[in-house]
Order: structure tokens, then sequence, then C-alpha cells
């Protein structure tokens, strides 16, 4: 028979569990849910089988064992949305862990009934776009900010085994974010190290070999299981192909994300040297480089090679200490304090709260170690914070969807010093509690009513921007046997509101039979097999082909207005005279078409 501590366990579990689904109807009723950027549905695509017809795990972006589970349930039922279905589930599975531990913590029903009233509010108030409008590597941030919280409020124990299983789930979040986004999991793992060492210099004596026992068992598990998880995903990888291809990206991303292309006039000299054109530069301008087979991973690894040799001479990017960045530390030190002055989200006003009422509740009240104690909390969590953006800042990688990942893991750890330190450092502060705790509502409910109206703003423009995509998904399906090639500029956003596609309503997990001519699975074994299913070699061939010598016809897709004198001149450069002839228009205005066709007739 269950005993009363297990039922008022189960009975707050429960709570969470109903909370959280109240939480996520709500949302499901006010708002669609949206990928956030076409980085989220060309991930979606490739596990479902829309990018090659058959749902695959070679996703590039996500780790391969949690690519394949996805794709093993889209081979059972295609019709189902498991992509965005696993990322809302991530993301409110941390609030129900959030949730139930709050309750945990606060004495109560009524504590617990405000504590998460007091949740509702802040997410609603604060995430809310970035539960709505869904973006892979944020998801990621979330689950590292619910292992950093549920970590710093697990209850302690002398027991190893007992702290081993106690600390279970976040481990299993850890684990979880770096299958999803890595490189996010890698970058937070600061805030978590810096949670583990609390946790340890807050036992009672710190070398005990009960301790070491605690906390050397736990570090070493997560180890093994993100050892384990990577070794599989580089052995899912290890074909000559991919393998090769994955020395490309590495090449494509350190060069577009983190370096830029050093201009062509003033390098003539250098990328003559390795073969590049003033054509094919601009393909690599523009993004559009799936159609120069020249650009090759020798080539990028030259170009990365010259910039970080720039660096070393001192031109162009900035070398500090060996690490190579377009700015140079003291420009990043303006841009951070920019950053605080200037560009305050709802989010990073919300972390300077709380970062306030800690120092009024938590430091101000505290004597002699604890106020030390308090103190060092606060200043090694500020040292942590502004080294991560310090290198936002230099490899100028300030973008939303690396800064909330990190404003969610520090706000989980302000949180948890708040609920850990309350009774150690707050014992006379009821009245000052009381007052932090109104003045945080009130600024959330006023938060509320700001995301709100720019979540209903950005819907609207959206529902502009997906007007227009989904007529040109819509022409090319009605084409089958065509394929179409997309200008990637044409591709990505339409007046700053990105392409998208809504991850519950209008589900289609067909077959497309158009690609852009560039972005990250570019020239990759996957994006080679999608040109096999329309029997193409390679997009510059087929897009100059005369129409009766293949079995499809290959055309080529940009935004009405854009400017195709690039392409024309890529061909010239190699004896070939192209003249692009608009054969159709796509759109929901026929007075102005969102996209044109184009065939290349030789002339």
């Amino acid at each position: 028979m269950m005993d009363d501590r297990t039922g008022v366990k189960a009975a707050k579990v429960c709570g969470a569990f109903v909370f959280t689904l109240l939480l996520a109807l709500l949302l499901t009723v006010q708002f669609d849910f949206y990928y956030d950027l076409n980085d989220d549905t060309m991930i979606k695509d490739i596990v479902s089988g829309a990018y090659t017809g058959e749902p695959s795990g070679y996703c590039i972006q996500m780790l391969y064992p949690l690519a394949w589970c996805l794709a093993l349930f889209y081979r059972a039922i295609p019709t189902v949305p498991w992509y965005g279905l696993f990322l809302c589930l991530c993301q409110f599975g941390v609030i129900f862990l959030a949730a139930a531990r709050l309750l945990f913590v606060v004495r109560g029903m009524k504590a617990g009934i405000v504590a998460l009233a007091a949740e509702a509010v802040l997410v609603y108030g604060l995430f809310l776009r970035q539960l709505v409008v869904v973006q892979y590597s944020v998801t990621s941030g979330i689950c590292m900010a619910g292992a950093v919280f549920l970590f710093l409020t697990a209850p302690g124990t002398d027991k190893p085994s007992v702290f081993f299983r106690r600390n279970l789930l976040p481990l299993f979040l850890v684990v979880l974010s770096f299958l999803i986004r890595t490189e996010v999991c890698v970058m937070l793992l600061p805030f978590l190290l810096f949670a583990g060492l609390l946790r340890w210099c807050g036992e009672a004596r710190f070398f005990t070999a009960v301790n070491f026992r605690k906390y050397i068992t736990l570090i070493v598990t997560a180890l093994l299981c993100l050892a384990a998880v990577y070794s599989l995903d580089m052995l899912a990888y290890r074909g000559s192909d991919w393998a090769s291809f994955r020395r490309f990206f590495d090449a494509r991303t350190k060069l577009y994300d983190f370096y830029g292309l050093p201009g062509y006039e003033e390098n003539r000299a250098f990328y003559e040297s390795v073969g590049l054109s003033r054509e094919s530069y601009t393909l690599l301008e523009n993004y559009n480089f799936a159609l120069d087979e020249s650009i090759d991973t020798w080539r990028l690894d030259a170009i990365v090679a010259y910039q970080e040799q720039l660096a070393k001479d001192g031109g162009g990017l900035h070398d500090t200490l060996g690490f190579v960045s377009r700015n140079s530390l003291r420009e990043a030190l303006w841009k951070y304090k920019d950053q605080l002055q200037n560009n305050v989200s709802l989010a990073g006003a919300a972390v300077a709260v709380l970062y306030l009422l800690y120092l009024l509740l938590c430091v101000v009240p505290a004597r002699g170690k604890l106020r030390a104690g308090a103190v060092a909390r606060i200043v090694c969590l500020l040292a942590i914070r502004s080294v991560l953006w310090l290198y936002l800042c230099m490899v100028d990688r300030v973008l939303d969807r690396v800064t909330m990942p990190l404003l969610m893991a520090e706000f989980g750890m302000l949180v948890s010093f708040l609920l850990c330190d309350r009774q150690r450092t707050c014992g006379g502060a009821q009245r000052v509690r009381t007052a932090g705790c109104v003045l945080c509502i009130a600024g959330a409910f006023a938060a509320i009513a700001v995301s709100q109206r720019n979540v209903q703003a950005e819907y609207a423009s959206r529902a502009a921007a997906d007007a227009r995509w989904n007529a040109m998904m819509d022409y090319c399906r009605k084409s089958g046997d065509n394929y179409y090639v997309i200008d990637v500029y044409s591709s990505t956003s339409y007046q700053g509101t990105p392409y998208s596609e809504k991850m519950f309503t209008d589900v289609d997990n067909t077959y497309k039979n158009f690609d852009i001519c560039g972005g990250w699975a570019a020239k990759s074994p996957i994006a080679r097999q999608k040109l096999e299913r329309h029997d193409i070699r390679d997009i510059q061939s087929a897009l100059c082909a005369p129409r009766a010598g293949v079995r499809a016809d290959t055309c080529f897709i940009a935004a009405a207005g854009r400017d195709l004198d690039w392409l024309v001149q890529y061909y010239a450069k190699r004896g070939i005279a192209v003249e692009p002839r608009c054969v159709d228009q796509i759109g929901t205005d026929a007075a102005e078409p969102a996209f044109r066709v184009y065939e290349l007739a030789r002339k």
C-alpha cells in the first residue's frame, strides 16, 4: 500500500504534468507552431524523407543516433510530424521537470500554486517566441538550462548511489542537448561545470572519499555517455564520401560563420593561385557554390589558411594569442558594452533583475562566510557569462539562436541560487522577498503583453512569407518530373522574415523535387543522392543541358527582380553562352509574382 509520502510525491508530479499540459494547450489554442529557419525544415526534410524520398539519419547537424531514431519513426508512420513533436516534447518536458522540482522545493499547497503561476508567467512572458517558433539550437539550450536547474536544486545526500539516481535526469538532458546540437551543449558546459563545483564546495567537507565517489562517478558517466553517442556518430559517417564531405562542411562553416571571405580584387593573386575565378568567387559570395564542382574542400581549406595567415600578419582578421577572430578583444569589449546598454532583450532584462534580486535578498542580508560565498557565486557567474559573450562578440556570432541558450542557462542558475540560498541567507528579509516577488511578477505580466504583441506581429509577417513559399512548393510538386534549383538568397526570407513551415498544420512529407543551390547540405552524399534520383550528374551541366537530352527538365528559380547576371557570367567564363528565359511565374498575386522560373537557353 502506498504511504503518505509516496502519495504526496505522486500528487506533485501529477500537478506538474497537468500544469504543463494546460500551458501547452493554451499555446496550441493561441498560436500555430513554426520551424524558425530553413535549417530546421532541412533537418525535418532529411529525417522525414521529403528531401530524398526516403527517411535518413544523415541530417549532418544533429548527431546520427538521434536522427536515426527520428527517421525510424518516419519510416513507421510517415504522415506524423515526428521531428516537430520531438522538439516540442523536449521543450515542454523541461518545463514539466522544472515545475515538478519547484513543487518539491517549496512547502505547502499555496506556495506550490504561487510557484507554478510564477513559472507560467515567466515562461510565457520571456520565452513565448522560443516555444512557438522553434529552433533546434535553442531547444538544445533549453535542455542544458534544465539540466543546470535540476542539478543545483537536487536534494543533497551522503550516499553516492542515491546522489547518482537523483541526478539521472540532469545527465539525460545533457546527453539530449549534445545529440540535438553539440556546439550549443559544449558552449554551455561552463555553466554546468560551475554548478558541479558549487555543489561539491557546498558539502560539509570537500576532500572525502564519499564526495569523490559521488561527483567523479557522475562526471565520468556523463563523459562516457557523450563519448559513446559521439563515437556512434563518427562511426556512421566513417564512409569515404561522408568523411570527405565533413571536411568540406567544417571548412565551409569556418569560412562563412567565423572568418568570412576576403575580398577578391585585393587578394586576386591568392585566388588565382588556387584556381578560383572571379565568377566562382561570386558563387561563394551569394552562397550558390553547389553550381560549381571546382569549389571543393581543398580550395575552402586554402582560403581558411590564407585568412589565418593574414591575421598573423596583421591584416584582415585579428589574431589574439593564436585565436583568429573577426573582432579584436578591444572591439569585442565595446560590442559587449553596447549589448548590455542598448540591445537588451526581455530575457536579458529578466536576468539583470534576477542578479539584483539575488543581491538584495541573499547577499545583503547575509553575514560572514555566507555573504562571502554568495558574492563569490555571483562574481564567478558574471565572469563565465562575460567570457562567453566576449567570445561571441569576437567571432561576431551574436545571434538570437546563440545568445538565447546562454541567457536561459544563466536564468536557470540564478533561479537556482535564489531557491537554494533563500533559507541560509534570507532569514530576516520576508518583506523584501515579498516585495521582490511582487515586482518580478508585475514585470513578467508586462513582458507577456510585449512578448505576445511581438509574436503576433511576427506571425503576420510569417503568413505573408508562408504564402509565397507554399506557392513555390506547390508549383514544383505539380511538375514532379522536373527538377528545380533555387537561388539561395531567394530561398531565405521575404522582407526580413525567414521562409519556413508550420510544424503541425498542412504537414506534407512527400518528396520535394527542388533544392537550394547552396547551404550546409550542398555537395553532401545525400544531396548527390537527390540529384541521382533525377539522373543529374551535376547542377552546372543539368541547367544548360538541351531539354530533349535529359529525362527531366532542370530549371532555375529566383525571386522576382533578382539579377541573374552573375549566372550568365559564370557560364560565360566556361565558354558557354546562356540566356535565362523566364518560362513561368509563381506567386499569390499575378501582378507581382514572388518567384520566376527560368530555363538557361544556350545562345
